[in-house]
């Protein structure tokens, strides 16, 4: 389990898949821990330079459809250019959307813990408000 000021997450793993849990004071804190988690259950990360930034955004919707959203980029980006994000950086939108940046370096230049994600699931997906604060809960298949 990992908790900061802007909010936490924390990892079950499972032959097949992970669960991911995330929580966080605003909707893009929440939804930067879950992208946190996805990258802790497969990898270790260290304060390694970032050879370059790529874009990271999820257009207004759904918040469960956003979290998806981004997950996907994130391994999209591992999948096809074999890139690892080691800081991500986002920010709600004035059009209720969400944008920022993932720092992302070579999956070389990182410890591999864990076998890579494959796709998001839709079982036991969601993502809500509750008293001020975000959670949410995203199945990964490994």
């Amino acid at each position: 389990m990992t908790t900061t000021a802007a909010g936490g997450h924390r990892l079950v793993s499972r032959a097949a898949d992970c669960l991911i849990e995330a929580w966080g004071p605003d909707r893009a804190s929440c939804l930067g821990q879950a992208l946190q988690g996805l990258i802790e259950e497969f990898a270790q990360v260290s304060d390694t330079p970032a050879l370059r930034a790529l874009p990271l955004s999820a257009a207004a919707g759904a918040p469960e459809e956003m979290l998806v959203s981004l997950l996907e980029e994130v391994i999209y980006a591992l999948e096809v250019f074999s890139v690892v994000p080691v800081r991500v950086h986002l920010c709600d939108t004035e059009d209720g959307g969400v944008s920022g940046d993932m720092e992302v370096v070579p999956l070389a230049a990182v410890h591999v813990v864990g076998p890579a994600p494959r796709a998001v699931s839709h079982k036991r997906l969601s993502m809500s408000e509750d008293g001020g604060s975000w959670q949410c809960r995203v199945l990964i298949d490994v």
